[in-house]
C-alpha cells in the first residue's frame, strides 16, 4: 500500500514548496491540499498541476461531482484512502499538504488511527512574523497602523499559527516515530540537505536523484498556491524575507507576544 505523507503546520509556511520539491522523486505523487476538495466549489479556472482541468485530469475526473458543488459524497479521509488505493501500484508515497489549521486540527490523528504505520506527519514551521506578513501584505495600499484591519488579521494569523503547530506537537508526543519537523528557512537555504534527510527517513533503501520538478505524471495538486503550477529547480529556491524590511514594528511585537513559547522552541 502507498504510504501517506501528510504535511502539517500553518499556511504560508512552505508546504507547497516542500511538496513540489518532493515530487522530484519518482516514487512520490503530490496531490496538493486534498482536504479542500470536499469543501470548495470547483470554478472554471481551477487547474491541476498536471496541466489539465479537473474533468480531464486522469486522477481527479473520477471524483468531480457533475454539478461542481463542493463536498459531493467525499470526506477528506474517504478521498485520501481512495487516492492511496488508486496509486498503490505506481507510487510509494502520496503527499497531502492540507496542513493542520482550524478544521484540520485532528486530521493527523484520524489518519494515524486508520493507516497505522503507513502514515507520517511532516511538520513544516516558519518564523511566524514571516507567515503573518505573507498573509496581510496582499493589499499594497492598505495602511498598517495598530488600528488597521491588517493589525487584527496579524493577530488572527498568529493565533492560527499557534494552534496549527500545537496540533503537530501533540501528534509528536503521541507518535514520535511517525513525525518529522523541518523549518522553512532551512529548506530554502539548504534544500539539498533537507530533502536528503527527509528521504533517508522515508525511503532508506531507495537513493534518489536530485532533479528539476518537470515531471507531470506524479503532480496532481488541485489546490495550493500558484507555485504548484511551476517547474522548479533546487537552484531556484529562495527564502522570502520581505517581512524583515517591510513589516511594521507594532505588528512584529504583536506576533512575538502571541506566538510564544512555540516561537522560542523553533528558534525564532
Amino acid at each position: 500500500m502507498t504510504k501517506l505523507v501528510y504535511i502539517g503546520g500553518f499556511g504560508r509556511s512552505g508546504s507547497t514548496l516542500l511538496e513540489v520539491l518532493m515530487a522530484a522523486n519518482p516514487e512520490v505523487v503530490a496531490c496538493g491540499e486534498v482536504g479542500l476538495f470536499s469543501r470548495r466549489r470547483l470554478n472554471k479556472k481551477c487547474k491541476c498541476s498536471c496541466g489539465q482541468s479537473p474533468n480531464e485530469c486522469p486522477v481527479w475526473r473520477s471524483y468531480v461531482p457533475p454539478s461542481r458543488e463542493p463536498g459531493s459524497s467525499w470526506t477528506h479521509q474517504q478521498l485520501t484512502l481512495k487516492l492511496l488505493d488508486h496509486f498503490s501500484k505506481e507510487f510509494t508515497l502520496l503527499v497531502d499538504s492540507s496542513k493542520t489549521a482550524l478544521g484540520s486540527f485532528s486530521t493527523p490523528f484520524n489518519f494515524r488511527r486508520k493507516l497505522a504505520q503507513d502514515f507520517l506527519l511532516v511538520h513544516v514551521v516558519r518564523n511566524p512574523r514571516g507567515v503573518c506578513w505573507s498573509n496581510i501584505r496582499k493589499k499594497k495600499r492598505q495602511k498598517h497602523s495598530v488600528f488597521s484591519p491588517s493589525f487584527l488579521r496579524c493577530g488572527k494569523s498568529s493565533i492560527g499559527w499557534w494552534m496549527a503547530n500545537l496540533s503537530c506537537e501533540l501528534f509528536a508526543l503521541a507518535y514520535p516515530k511517525q513525525y518529522m519537523r523541518l523549518r522553512y528557512e532551512d529548506l530554502t537555504r539548504s534544500p539539498h540537505e533537507v530533502l536528503q534527510t527527509l528521504f533517508t527517513n522515508l525511503l532508506p533503501d531507495q537513493p534518489w536523484p536530485l532533479d528539476e520538478t518537470t515531471t507531470k505524471h506524479n503532480r496532481h495538486q488541485l489546490y495550493g498556491n500558484r507555485m504548484r503550477l511551476k517547474t522548479l529547480l533546487l537552484s531556484d529556491v529562495r527564502e522570502d524575507v520581505r517581512w524583515e524590511n517591510d513589516m511594521p514594528r507594532p505588528h512584529r511585537r504583536l506576533v512575538a507576544f502571541l506566538t510564544w513559547p512555540l516561537r522560542y522552541k523553533y528558534g525564532y
